[in-house]
């Protein structure tokens, strides 16, 4: 890794090159875990590399990555259009997850993310529960 400050962006750029380094920091919990993460969801184009360590990070144990990890996770939505099953059911308890995190419960951080996930993958892909409380927008008939 370069020599860069563990808080600027620019210092984990590598994990475009090795997206290990996201696994590295999620096993010693590092206080920039989610940082690196943001990064690769940011940078890396491959969903198969990206969206397995967003979900893991969802899990963590550290209030910030887990905000991160759905920051990251309505960044995925965005920028690949689909999020999968076993994501939609982790980002399904983040929104009961009462902790606060910089004044702000987790839940508002997933909800965040929850409307991204809503504005950018397909309606069908998604279930009812989610369609019901987070539509995004709906789309013209074609005709």
């Amino acid at each position: 890794m370069s020599t860069d400050p563990p808080w600027s962006i620019g210092s984990w750029l590598d994990v475009v090159e090795r997206p290990e380094i996201v696994d590295e920091v999620l096993d010693r919990e590092d206080q920039y875990a989610g940082v690196a993460l943001l990064a690769l969801v940011l940078n890396h184009e491959d969903p198969d590399v990206v969206l397995p360590r967003v979900k893991r990070a969802m899990t963590s144990r550290d209030s910030q990555t887990r905000a991160n990890a759905l920051q990251s996770l309505g960044h995925h939505a965005r920028l690949h259009g689909f999020v999968d099953t076993e994501a939609i059911g982790r980002l399904h308890q983040a929104l009961r997850d009462r902790t606060v995190l910089g004044g702000f419960e987790i839940r508002g951080y997933a909800a965040t993310a929850a409307s991204d996930v809503g504005m950018f993958v397909r309606r069908g892909a998604l279930p009812r529960w989610f369609r019901r409380r987070f539509a995004g927008p709906r789309r013209p008939p074609q005709g």
